[in-house]
């Protein structure tokens, strides 16, 4: 199978194109000059130079594979449009690519996001259709879903939303990691419950959904956690715990400290003109309750086992440490 991926040098990229790879698939990978190949430069993948905002070289692209899957995106920008353009512009520039190829492409897996959906009013996930993001990425990609949506017809389309993604390359969730290293947990004041899903087992899926012969999948939306419900304190105790860190001191966050460094990045990003790790926005998305999704579509579907947080954290923290990023 020739696979088009596109976002391929970031975190979820890399790692799916190790497993499409390792399936003996052919990937083509559309890349910036300026970007970083540091974590695909050995890889056995074909490399294109170019701008997915190039409609001739979208089209090149498309014209030579079998199946595309969308996971480039911009998690971080300084205004609404920048995100507007990198998260919803270009997935429609794809989609309209594909419908012009529609002999050729045997299926679209969209990388979406949890943040497309929104927080949930209470423990229990929000149905489908009921989507209320409440971030510019969060809007921005909901909006490119829909671009997605309108290949139905013409090539089957895949969904998929991650929640919080963690495992090796990880540079959001590495902080709770590194904190717990140094034998430190946090615990927030309020209630904040949130669910995860280790980066390979998104890649696995992906793997699975292009491998079936079956048509189950076709033109469905997949939440992809790992089932779960956690605080951020189960999360770094189930570090600290499987990794045998022991935990010297137990430190409580009130949620005014978040919005404090909210308030500080934002301060920073106006005079550097570069997005921050944290703004308002994305502090405003941390402090909801609850961030629940549930997996029971895609157990069920395809059966898919998802790795536990257990064994994923030991994963995890041994590559940090052998990557020597502690």
């Amino acid at each position: 199978m020739r696979v088009l991926l596109t976002g391929a040098t970031g975190f979820v990229g890399s790692h799916i194109l190790e497993k499409l790879l390792s399936d003996k698939n052919e990937v083509v990978c559309p890349v910036r000059k300026t970007s970083n190949l540091h974590y695909i430069e050995n890889c056995n993948a074909v490399i294109k130079y170019g701008d997915l905002d190039d409609d001739m070289f979208i089209e090149q692209l498309i014209s030579s594979v079998d199946v595309v899957v969308h996971c480039a995106g911009l998690v971080r920008a300084l205004k609404f449009d920048d995100y507007y353009k990198v998260n919803t512009a270009i997935t429609a520039k794809l989609v309209e690519a594909v419908k012009n190829n529609k002999e050729n492409i045997k299926k679209f897996i969209y990388i979406s996001s949890q943040s497309a959906v929104g927080p949930s009013l209470s423990n229990v996930p929000k149905d489908f259709g009921k989507e209320e993001p409440v971030s510019d990425y969060g809007k921005t990609k909901l909006f490119a879903e829909q671009e997605v949506k309108k290949l139905e017809g013409f090539v089957p389309y895949v969904i998929l939303r991650p929640a919080a993604v963690y495992g090796p390359r990880d540079k959001d969730i590495f902080t709770v990691f590194k904190i717990v290293h140094n034998k430190i947990s946090l615990k927030t004041i309020s209630k904040h419950f949130v669910q995860v899903v280790y980066v390979e087992d998104i890649a696995k899926i992906i793997s699975q959904i292009i491998k079936s012969e079956s048509y189950v999948t076709d033109n469905k939306i997949y939440s992809v956690c790992d089932g779960k419900i956690y605080s951020w304190k189960d999360i770094a105790d189930t570090i600290a715990k499987v990794n045998y860190v022991p935990i010297r001191f137990t430190v409580p966050v009130f949620d005014f400290v978040f919005k404090l460094a909210g308030i500080f990045y934002n301060f920073i990003e106006m005079f550097t003109k570069k997005p921050q790790v944290l703004s308002v926005q994305k502090v405003g998305e941390i402090l909801k309750e609850n961030w629940i999704i549930g997996n029971e579509k895609i157990v069920s579907d395809i059966g898919f086992e998802f790795e536990k947080l257990e064994t994923g954290a030991i994963k995890t923290y041994n590559w940090y440490k052998e990557n020597k990023w502690f």
